[in-house]
């Protein structure tokens, strides 16, 4: 790739990634939290709802693992947009202990909301950044990303 030297992946620090990923997920959710405190949706949350987006009425469980969030932050955030009136709860009617989650109209009414805020915060973001660097961008970090979202990837547990 032109310039580029041949990098071997023993000799990149993980802070030289992991570090600047980390940094602009805390400051999409930091953004994210002040941009929408006027609409009660806390820190968090918001990916909650942006998720249900894409599936609405999945269950909490199935909400919590792919957001990979435990089941109590799961059910705190459900919890506090159900107070809000963004998302009510029903029983899964085939399983009795679990519950699916819907988005009520006003949970529906704040994806525009939403995608702006978060369109805003891709502009700060990219503000800098030439098209071609952004579609880039854009390419290499849903590629590294899929990775994580096939099936059976979970972090390596704690008993041997």
């Amino acid at each position: 790739m032109g310039n580029f030297r041949e990098v071997n992946l023993k000799e990149i620090d993980p802070r030289e990634i992991l570090g600047p990923i980390s940094h602009i997920y805390r400051s999409n959710v930091a953004y994210m939290a002040k941009e929408l405190d006027a609409y009660r949706v806390g820190s968090g949350q918001f990916e909650f709802l942006l998720f249900l987006y894409h599936r609405d009425g999945i269950s909490q469980e199935t909400l919590a693992k792919t957001l990979k969030v435990s089941k109590a932050t799961s059910a705190r955030a459900i919890q506090s947009l159900e107070t809000e009136g963004y998302v009510y709860r029903e029983r899964d009617e085939t399983d009795l202990r679990a519950y699916r989650v819907y988005l009520t109209e006003k949970g529906k009414e704040m994806r525009d909301i939403i995608f702006k805020k978060q369109t805003s915060f891709i502009s700060i973001l990219f503000s800098d950044f030439t098209f071609e660097e952004k579609e880039i961008f854009r390419l290499l970090i849903h590629k590294a990303a899929i990775k994580l979202f096939e099936p059976g990837f979970e972090p390596p547990s704690d008993k041997t």
